[in-house]
Order: structure tokens, then sequence, then C-alpha cells
């Protein structure tokens, strides 16, 4: 199945990257460096405020569970949830890449863009699927699973254009979240419409 999600993002990823080019002046390697780590500072940013909700989630969701948080407890950690991925999709897709960069470093930092904004598209979509009676644990478990293909397609982008770069090493490459990175959501069998949800 992940190898179906990752096609479809590829895909994605390939027709929306044609649609740049690069007009600029050339940048010099110094300049390249500082636009790479200055990107990957920004998609630092950002994984941090996702953490961050996700964690205030993964509490207010264990309490809940045990009788310990209330319903409205639960809908505004849900609700914040839903907020923050909402509006780390936007910050992304604001995202601009400077011109003047080598051709391959420019697409892999916009293939990385369209990665981890369609990634926290789906972790929205996922938040909101937590607390309906519709969505079945296998439905939730389907969303995290693109949730998570885009992610690590996002940073697996971002690392090439970093190695481009210069800025570090091909073993120095990190596969899980952008700074050392891993926020996925996943569903377990338990209570709720779609069983326990855990946040890692």
């Amino acid at each position: 199945m992940r190898q179906a999600l990752l096609a479809g993002l590829l895909v994605a990823v390939m027709i929306l990257s044609a649609c740049g080019n690069n007009s600029a002046e050339p940048a010099s390697p110094e300049e390249v460096q500082e636009t790479v780590q200055n990107f990957y500072n920004e998609m630092s940013k950002f994984d941090e405020m996702g953490k961050s909700s996700l964690e205030n989630f993964n509490t207010t969701l264990t309490s809940y569970s045990t009788g310990q948080a209330t319903d409205k407890e639960f809908q505004k950690a849900v609700d914040s949830f839903q907020d923050t991925a909402s509006q780390l999709a936007e910050h992304v897709s604001d995202i601009k890449i400077a011109g003047g960069l080598p051709d391959t470093i420019q697409k892999l930092l916009r293939d990385s863009v369209i990665a981890f904004q369609s990634a926290y598209q789906i972790k929205e979509k996922a938040s909101k699927s937590a607390v309906s009676p519709d969505v079945t644990a296998e439905e939730f478990d389907a969303m995290n699973q693109q949730a998570d293909v885009a992610m690590l397609y996002g940073i697996s982008k971002l690392n090439e254009a970093r190695e481009a770069a210069g800025l570090i090493d091909p073993e120095q490459a990190v596969t899980g979240t952008v700074s050392d990175a891993g926020t996925d959501v996943k569903q377990e069998p338990g209570t709720g419409s779609a069983g326990t949800t855990s946040v890692k």
C-alpha cells in the first residue's frame, strides 16, 4: 500500500515541480549553502511546532481515555491540533525557493515543500477523523500512512539538497523527521470512534 501511496505522491511532485524555473543569477557556493540551511531551519521550526501540538493532543487523549479529561478538554485538544496542522500546511506553501540555486537543488527543495505541505494537510484531515463516528480504525490508519509517506519523502528530498550543497555527508542524513524527527499519529484498538489514538 505504501508503494502505491508513494507512487501517487511522486506523480504530483513531478507535475508541480515542472512549473518552476530558475531565471536569477547563479548563486555562489556559500550563498547556496546559506539558502539551503535557512530552508532547513524553517522546516525544523515547523516540525517543532507540529510536535508540540501532537504531544498536547496525545496527553489529553490519554487523560480522556482514562476518564481524567472531559469531552470539552478533548475537543479543545483536537481543535488545536487541527489548527496547527492547517497553519503549518499554509506556512510551508508560503515558502519561496530562492532563485539562482543550481537546478538540482532548487528542484529538491521544491519537491520537499510539496511533500511537507501534503503531509500536514493529511494530518489535519486525520485529526478531524479522530472524533468522527463515520471513520473506521483502518481508514484512520490509512490517512496516517499517507502522511508518513509524504513526510518521509519530503525529508529525503531535503537531505538530498543538504548533501548537494555540501552541508552534510551522506551518512549524516536523517530519515525520521526534519529535526531527527517523527511526529506520526497511529491508531490502536481501544476507545473512541476509531480506537485509541497514540501519537509518537
